[in-house]
């Protein structure tokens, strides 16, 4: 079977239960589909990279350089992402996922699963604009390290992970939908396998003809 070398985007249809999943890898040396706001973006070495660490402000909507992917509608998936603080500032570097984005501008409601590089921080679950939830302190991210990031949205329930791990479990029922994103505050930053699926996407994902995709059909005696 050929495999397409330049592929940055893997679409899979799971038939039995009518989910769809996404899988952006990078490796196509672009970030197709995605809406940047703020910071300085970048494809490097197969890893979206945001490269600014200078900030503006701790409290609006405009606290974190972040970018934006998927539809506005999606309710309840999973997201996981291998992400990255390769360069802190003197405040406080952080680096996280956003997820039920309920638009795709620079002043849409949003969740934000965090690492925070500061000793007495830690994973940290946060609601738009900067509203904090709950932060799991004295567990600092390392500069250069790698972590996988989870979440998992279903109803009001909402689930977060760092590296397989139960960080956070909360109710809140204020975004029910929206898409997806990831983002960095205070730091360079750099995300790589970022997949989303769930039955709450209800028709798959299309690079309108910018990047290759491949399907798969997933078969559940796999």
């Amino acid at each position: 079977m050929t495999r397409p070398t330049a592929c940055a985007l893997v679409l899979a249809f799971a038939a039995i239960n009518s989910a769809f999943a996404l899988t952006e890898k990078f490796d196509g040396g672009k970030a197709a589909e995605w809406t940047e706001f703020q910071g300085t973006w970048d494809v490097v070495k197969g890893e979206y990279a945001q490269l600014d660490t200078p900030w503006t402000t701790t409290a609006t909507h405009d606290t974190y350089n972040r970018s934006y992917f998927g539809e506005e509608d999606w309710d309840d998936y999973t997201l996981e992402a291998t992400v990255r603080i390769e360069e802190g500032g003197d405040l406080a570097p952080i680096v996280g996922i956003f997820f039920r984005v309920t638009e795709k501008t620079d002043t849409g409601d949003y969740y934000l699963f965090r690492l925070d590089e500061r000793p007495a921080e830690g994973p940290g679950l946060i609601k738009a604009p900067n509203v904090t939830m709950q932060i799991n302190g004295n567990q600092p991210a390392e500069i250069g390290r790698d972590y996988v990031l989870k979440v998992e949205v279903e109803g009001d329930d909402i689930r977060c992970y760092v590296d397989g791990v139960l960080e956070i479990e909360v109710t809140d029922g204020d975004f029910r939908t929206g898409a997806i994103g990831v983002g960095t505050f205070n730091a360079v930053g750099h995300f790589d396998n970022v997949s989303v699926n769930g039955d709450g996407i209800p028709r798959p994902v299309e690079s309108r003809g910018k990047l290759p995709t491949v399907w798969a059909r997933l078969r559940s005696a796999y």
